[in-house]
């Protein structure tokens, strides 16, 4: 496959780096003011972007958490999550994970490379994206005690940015002007957004397109 060999090129030529991860933070002041160097006592964390093929476009799995009483409760993410003792490397926590969330089959998807660590202050969690290829769609089947849906996402409206807006949102009793991804009536935001806009501009690097 022609998009998975050269986005792996892409990667290894060098990452856009935390800078570029920022320019989509939720605010002014939180690109500003938010502290981006990981705390001695921070926790580590990984995510899997998955990238398939599928009725001729490549597409990625988003999943929605459960809400519940956490700043990251009801988003819609990556799947992913804490490094366990157990994980040997962030890439075994990030395909644990995705296997214990949505179901897919960990030793069918190969790696393609790792982004840059993004620390998310509120939580205290450095998160690893882990970008991964399947050669053909997964079988999903979600953990519904973690997963309240999924999306199976085209990346193209992503790549050429056609689904970007912003608005006034409150959060934790602030309001900010966020930046995000509307897919399908779909809120993507935040940290998600964030490493996704690394991607997709390594993509755009590599003047590489959804299609297949």
């Amino acid at each position: 496959m022609i998009f998975k060999e050269k986005l792996r090129e892409e990667i290894q030529k060098g990452l856009p780096g935390t800078e570029v991860q920022w320019a989509l933070a939720s605010s002014d002041r939180l690109a500003r003011d938010f502290p981006r160097t990981p705390r001695e006592d921070s926790q580590e964390a990984a995510v899997l972007i998955l990238i398939y093929p599928d009725h001729g476009s490549l597409h990625t799995i988003f999943i929605q958490r459960p809400e519940y009483n956490g700043v990251h409760g009801g988003q819609i993410s990556f799947p992913g999550g804490k490094k366990e003792d157990c994980d040997t490397s962030l890439t075994e926590t990030a395909l644990r994970e995705a296997a214990e969330e949505t179901g897919i089959i960990a030793e069918e998807i190969e790696i393609i490379g790792i982004l840059t660590p993004l620390y998310i202050p509120v939580s205290n969690i450095v998160v690893t994206p882990v970008t991964g290829w399947s050669d053909k769609k997964p079988l999903i089947r979600p953990d519904r005690n973690e997963v309240v849906f999924t999306i199976e996402a085209d990346l193209a409206p992503f790549i050429d940015y056609s689904i970007m807006r912003s608005k006034p949102y409150e959060i934790r009793g602030e309001k900010i002007n966020i930046r995000y991804f509307d897919y399908e009536g779909n809120m993507i935001w935040g940290a998600t957004a964030m490493m996704l806009h690394e991607l997709l501009t390594i993509i755009k690097r590599a003047g590489l397109s959804a299609k297949v």
